[in-house]
Order: structure tokens, then sequence, then C-alpha cells
């Protein structure tokens, strides 16, 4: 379970998930544009677009479109450690002008059990009308949403990761 920062404008949400595989598959999913187009905020139906260039300060950006509206989410590769860790950005432009942190740890539990480590950080703007309680639940919400999403964005990834292995 994540659990929330309200100190600052800034919500972290941490979760961690074992996942039968090597660290190099895993780095892989979150790097190479053929595993992010089946997991990664698209699906391989929806996604319109999707380029990727996993190298210090490489961008990613990827077109999904749902209901005939195209969302856009990108970033950069702000460090890349092969197979250990990834610290990278993540933005919606149509949303937001800022964007996200997302730092990614992998480590090998024991041969072929691999732990991720994953660390978000929004920033949640404070707005005047609101008092310290309300934005405290704002960011609760806000928590609690997105670290939701994020379970079930890494249940499709645990699905994409068994479906590649069971191919080999």
């Amino acid at each position: 379970m994540g659990k929330y920062n309200v100190e600052n404008e800034n919500v972290e949400i941490r979760l961690e998930r074992l996942f039968k595989v090597e660290p190099e598959l895993l780095y892989q999913a979150w790097t190479d544009q053929r595993f992010l187009k089946q997991w990664f905020m698209t699906t391989e139906r929806t996604n319109k677009t999707i380029e990727v260039a996993a190298e210090q300060n490489g961008t990613y950006k990827i077109v999904d479109v749902r209901k005939g509206k195209e969302n856009v989410v990108q970033g950069t590769f702000a460090s890349l450690l092969p197979y250990e860790y990834i610290v990278m950005t993540i933005g919606m432009p149509e949303l937001s002008d800022s964007e996200d942190t997302i730092e990614v740890e992998i480590f090998e539990r024991e041969p072929g059990i691999t732990q991720m480590v994953f660390n978000y950080t929004a920033f949640v703007p404070r707005e005047r009308r609101l008092t310290s309680l309300e934005y405290k639940q704002k960011k609760k919400e806000y928590h609690d949403s997105t670290a939701h999403g994020f379970e079930m964005l890494f249940d499709k990834l645990q699905l994409t990761l068994e479906e590649f292995e069971a191919d080999l």
C-alpha cells in the first residue's frame, strides 16, 4: 500500500511488487516500446502511436485513442541504470503543463523473482479557495485514485510479462 504525504504540495506514492521474471525483462518492460505499448498508459488495441528513445535524456510519447479522444502521455528518461534503476518524467500536455516523476528500482530477490519499488511524485497545486483541511482531502483523494490506477497498470504489466514468458 502506498502512503500519502500531505505536508507539502507534492503527493508521493510508493508501491512495491514482485514479478516472476528476471530483472532484465522487467527493465525492458519499462524501456522497450514493444512492451510499453501493451501496458503503460495504453493498450495494443487503443495505441495510435508510440515513440521511445530509452537513453539518458531520451524521450517517449504515447498517443492513445479511446472513444474517439486522443490522449497524449509523454516524458523524458532522466536516469537509466540498466536492469536496476529508472527515473522518468510523465506528463499529459492536454491536462497540465507540469510533469510528475516516476522512479523505478529493480532488485533480483532470488533467481526468477524480481522486486520493483515504484515511487511517484506529483505536484498538486493548492487552490486559494480551499481550506487546509480541504486541500489535504484533495491530496488524499488524488493519492488514492492515482495509486489505484498504477496498481491496475501493474496488473496489466504482470499479464504482459506472463504472456511474454509463456511464448518463449
